[in-house]
């Protein structure tokens, strides 16, 4: 999990897109959004935090295959601050 301050307007157009058009689960906390970038799909499970901070629990890569999906699941911390560096940039600007 990577943990990540932002401004206050960065945070506040963040949430602002999770709530409207990521994906929620009853009673979870946190949003999972898709995201593609070079071709390659990632889903990605934030949570917002207090102090406008945003927490980025998991990422999957998939890989579409003739044989079905393949999904690789992405943990080491440089990697998941690089995403979530990339919808902050995506989603924010």
């Amino acid at each position: 999990m990577i943990i990540r301050q932002l401004k206050a307007k960065q945070f506040e157009g963040l949430h602002k897109f999770l709530v409207t058009k990521a994906h929620v689960e009853p009673l979870e906390a946190s949003y999972t959004v898709n995201m593609t970038i070079n071709d390659v799909e990632y889903v990605i499970k934030v949570q917002p935090e207090r102090y406008n901070k945003i927490a980025v629990l998991q990422v999957l890569r998939i890989y579409r295959e003739e044989c079905g999906p393949r999904f690789e699941l992405i943990t080491k911390g440089n990697l998941l601050s690089s995403l979530l560096e990339m919808l902050i940039y995506q989603r924010v600007g």
